[in-house]
């Protein structure tokens, strides 16, 4: 089996056309079904489960929505010409102190379902020339598109639904 390469050692190439915007959209719109569905009829057990002390699945969902001011916060700064994006939490704080394991996970559904349509209402109808604003990423030392920004969330969305998946698979 491959093993899932960290997020923190992840590269990226922001190379793609302003065209597939629609195409990141869907992606950003299709994490929560895909959340819903993982989890759906999963034991309390299953879905607190902690193997190596890592995150359980509710807390990658928690996590999941722990991360959406930060990436509504970061779309603003594009949107009001911000030359460098805010910094992110990397110690992810929110996350280990929030508690998701004593959440039902259908709250957790509900408050990421809450913010992922906040964060879409604010950039899908942007124009072409607004997908392509740009500004320094804090952590990566590069330039990002709005665009981009919008790739890297679903790329993270994608980092933690495999997480989830393989912590729900059944023993």
């Amino acid at each position: 089996m491959i093993t899932q390469t960290p997020w923190f050692e992840r590269k990226f190439d922001f190379n793609f056309p302003v065209g597939l915007f629609p195409v990141i959209i869907e992606r950003l719109q299709g994490t929560l079904p895909r959340v819903a569905a993982m989890t759906k009829n999963k034991s309390e057990e299953l879905l607190t489960r902690k193997p190596n002390d890592e995150w359980s699945a509710k807390e990658q969902v928690g996590h999941l929505y722990d991360l959406e001011e930060l990436w509504y916060g970061r779309t603003g700064d594009f949107l009001s010409g911000k030359e460098m994006l805010r910094a992110a939490d990397l110690g992810n704080t929110r996350t280990r102190e929030a508690g998701h394991n004593k959440k039902s996970i259908d709250e957790l559904i509900e408050q990421f379902s809450s913010a992922r349509n906040k964060l879409i209402n604010m950039v899908r109808d942007v124009n072409e020339a607004t997908a392509a604003l740009t500004a320094l990423h804090p952590r990566l030392q590069t330039p990002m598109r709005l665009i981009d920004h919008l790739f890297f969330i679903a790329e993270h969305d994608d980092h933690h639904l495999t997480k989830i998946r393989a912590l729900l698979h059944e023993l």
